[in-house]
């Protein structure tokens, strides 16, 4: 028999961020009604996004673009810098086209439209989190601007002459992986991994991992 402590570690960990009280507080009922969600937070403006981020630990970040005193594009790319294994879902009150394809661009995992009734963001959500990359209501649509985003991703990585290990490599120093985890996670020698690693500096015209991980989350490699 499932205990609580295995139902609260397979529900899935949201924090909401919009700085409409009401529409927060909605969305957080909605959300909770359903066994496998569990809003852990709620943020009004980028300063408390950014820290109830990294206090909680969230699997999705819901925000909305259109806030008050921030731009949601703009709370999206820091967290995706400073959070890269949380799912950044943007809560869009049109369909733009232009905004669509920029949050495309800069690896957000869903764009979704506020007309969207609640079972299918919550379908939405689902499927973010295991894995999937939602962006509007056509799925013909979202398959189109992932294969345009990944045809665009791979024509970067070929301009700054990286190949796909070198991204993998840069994925792993994304999550926090030391070269001695990364060793062992690709079967090399600490000393193998290093040498690579330079290289990656070199190709990025950086001279640390921060600075490789900040250049390629900048330009799309990751």
């Amino acid at each position: 028999m499932t205990n609580v402590a295995e139902q609260e570690d397979a529900q899935i960990r949201v924090l909401v961020v919009d700085d409409h009280v009401i529409l927060r507080q909605g969305i957080r009922e909605m959300l909770n009604k359903e066994h496998d969600f569990k809003v852990i937070g709620e943020a009004e403006d980028e300063k408390v996004a950014l820290s109830l981020n990294m206090e909680l630990k969230p699997d999705i970040v819901l925000v909305d673009m259109t806030l008050d005193h921030s731009s949601g594009m703009d709370i999206a790319k820091r967290l995706l810098r400073c959070s890269p294994t949380t799912r950044i879902v943007l809560f869009a009150g049109a369909n733009d086209e232009k905004l669509l394809f920029e949050a495309v661009r800069i690896g957000v995992h869903g764009y979704l439209q506020k007309t969207l009734s609640i079972d299918d963001l919550q379908r939405a959500l689902r499927a973010v989190h295991c894995g999937e990359r939602v962006l509007g209501e056509s799925q013909a649509v979202t398959q189109i601007v992932i294969e345009f985003h990944r045809l665009a991703r791979e024509q970067n990585r070929l301009n700054w002459g990286l190949n796909s290990t070198e991204i993998e490599l840069v994925k792993l120093a994304a999550q926090g992986w030391t070269n001695r985890e990364i060793g062992k996670q690709l079967f090399w020698s600490e000393v193998q991994v290093k040498r690579k690693m330079q290289d990656v500096y070199r190709k990025l015209q950086v001279t640390d991992r921060a600075q490789a991980v900040a250049e390629a989350m900048r330009h799309g490699l990751i």
